[in-house]
């Protein structure tokens, strides 16, 4: 063994069986079990160490032999470990120093390693025997190059990109006729050799359905993506069963390539898929603090006819707002990408700041664009009956519009990275059949990102109208906030501009803020703290940012977060409130 102090090699070689276990006596009571340090200039190193050489898993208490047999098992071995360990990135003349101490608590076992100067590739050829271009992204970022430290495991992985590459590809019998790594351990040099052979690139065959007799095939067929003929891709049956389970028609789906019964170059492919059960109805009840207690019912009709046009109908009554809703889904040419809705509904709400009753009808033409976002116009017709500080009126708006969004996290209920942004516009002219004329813009946005053992949120929504009287366009075009969803501390759309006598009423414009901090206590338990900012206002100069700071526990549902939240506001004489709310964080 290199490198082994006198001290511990004197202990090694004199300290037979009996002394090991007296020596071992003296701390053994004390502590959980021995423990291991190691000392190397590279932390990379010394988390590979760490990770081949562990010491056994007893108590300094358990039985003194098998302590011992232990510990002299791991130091009889320790020089070959630490060396496969360096030899893995690169170090092939690492020294190796070993020194066994007592603690105040048990033993510990101290290993220093000098790693020396690490091998570097000087050398690295790529052979690829069809056109390079089609793997030009794999090569660019191949997790070995020249001039690096050579790290065996970064050239296992290379190996296994470019195959993986050529699988995506559709080149099913990929293989290496080369892959020779060499290594100089004098002059520290490696040089690595890859010579790939993809074989025959395959392509689609023949594309079978059964889609279970509910859905036309027509219309299933309007989901596949590819055609009979094109490359073969793994990539593309994942995203084609991704789209399908998305569709909630079918509860079963199987995507089968036939590999083995390909034609040439042609895989067949069976898809195969089982319709859920066309009718759903459900009913349900539950609190929020904005709404109050709230019974709610639910009817869908998943596919009206084999064309997959989709009903649904929803109902809500609380004490608060009261909501009937019915929407008529048209599925297009590409079902996943784009939809024609046709759309009625009523609500009615009454608060503290106003009453209001509303009918509407609308149509919109919904699709995902190049990218990626979800982009809808869309003409909606409304009648509105409302009352704010004991002055009634009625509106009738035609009012088309423009709105984009999108979502992106790693989780769809509660994510610990995410995004989702939305922005709309949206007006009315006299000149189309509406008795106001206004322009709105809208603007809402939310982030989620890990901190530490929890995750920071942070949201925003902005606003502005430009009409020549806010106060005659109906409550639901006006601004509000407060409330479960807003700023807590303040009750439910209870923040408004105030007219000339004092009295709240809707704003032309909005502008809202929130940061939150919340951690796990448990699998299903967090808290959480935060600060909500904000207002609703008519002009800057009017502009009263009202505050509130609270804190909140939260418990993981299986329909997301269910939370509670005690909030407060900052810069008025307002008691602590209470918010419920509940429903995924994006």
């Amino acid at each position: 063994m290199q490198g082994v102090s006198s001290e511990a090699m004197k202990l090694l070689l004199t300290c037979r069986y009996s002394m090991v276990l007296a020596c071992l006596s003296v701390g053994a009571a004390r502590a959980q079990s021995p423990q291991l340090e190691i000392n190397t200039a590279d932390t990379q190193l010394s988390t590979n160490i760490r990770a081949h050489l562990r010491l056994p898993p007893i108590s300094c208490t358990s039985d003194e032999p098998q302590l011992a047999r232990a510990l002299q098992s791991r130091i009889a071995n320790l020089d070959n470990t630490v060396q496969r360990a360096s030899q893995a990135l690169g170090y092939y003349a690492a020294q190796t120093q070993l020194s066994l101490s007592k603690t105040s608590e048990c033993w510990l076992l101290s290993v220093s390693v000098d790693a020396g100067e690490p091998v570097v590739i000087k050398a690295l050829t790529l052979s690829i025997a069809v056109d390079a271009e089609l793997f030009a992204d794999t090569l660019n970022s191949l997790s070995i190059s020249e001039g690096a430290q050579l790290n065996h495991e970064d050239y296992e992985a290379a190996k296994a990109e470019l195959a993986a590459r050529a699988f995506d590809l559709g080149f099913l019998d990929a293989r290496y006729t080369l892959a020779r790594l060499s290594i100089d351990k004098t002059q520290r040099e490696a040089s690595v050799e890859l010579a790939l052979d993809p074989g025959l690139r395959h392509r689609f065959g023949k594309i079978n359905f059964n889609t279970g007799g509910a859905l036309s095939d027509d219309f299933v067929k309007r989901f596949v993506t590819f055609s009979e003929g094109d490359f073969y891709s793994p990539q593309t049956l994942l995203d084609l069963r991704g789209a399908l389970n998305d569709s909630q028609y079918f509860s079963d789906i199987s995507i089968a390539p036939r590999i083995t019964a390909r034609e040439g170059s042609h895989v067949p492919i069976d898809i195969a898929m089982t319709s859920r059960p066309r009718r759903v109805y459900e009913y349900g009840a539950g609190i929020t603090t904005d709404t109050g207690p709230r019974i709610s019912g639910y009817y869908e009709d998943r596919y009206r006819n084999p064309s997959g046009h989709r009903l649904n109908a929803s109902t809500s009554l609380s004490p608060i707002q009261r909501s009937l809703d019915a929407d008529y889904l048209i599925p297009l040419e590409n079902p996943t990408m784009e939809n024609l809705r046709v759309s009625a509904g009523w609500i009615e709400e009454n608060t503290d700041t106003f009453d209001s009753r509303s009918y509407r009808t609308s149509i919109a033409y919904t699709f995902v664009n190049r990218s990626n976002w979800r982009q809808s116009y869309f003409t909606n017709y409304r009648h509105d009956e409302f009352e704010v500080n004991g002055i009634r009126e009625t509106s009738d708006l035609l009012i088309p519009g423009l709105s984009i969004t999108k979502t992106q996290s790693d989780s769809a209920l509660v994510p610990n990275n995410g995004w989702q942004l939305f922005a709309q516009v949206r007006g009315a002219s006299t000149a189309l059949f509406a008795s106001e004329t206004f322009l709105q813009l809208n603007l809402n946005g939310k982030w989620i990102t890990p901190l530490g053992r929890g995750r920071f949120i942070s949201r925003f929504e902005l606003g502005t109208t430009f009409a020549d009287s806010i106060a005659e366009l109906p409550v639901s075009i006006q601004y509000f906030t407060g409330g479960d969803q807003s700023i807590r501390g303040y009750d439910y759309k209870s923040i408004g501009a105030r007219n000339s006598g004092g009295l709240i009423s809707g704003g032309k414009s909005l502008a809202v803020a929130s940061l939150e901090v919340d951690f796990a206590i448990t699998e299903k338990w967090r808290l959480a703290a935060f600060t909500d900012i904000g207002d609703a206002f008519d002009d800057l100069n009017r502009l009263n940012f009202n505050q509130s700071a609270g804190i909140g526990i939260r418990w993981i549902s299986p329909i997301g977060p269910i939370r509670v939240d005690l909030a407060r506001p900052i810069n008025s004489g307002e008691s602590v409130r209470l918010h419920l709310s509940m429903g995924p964080d994006l």
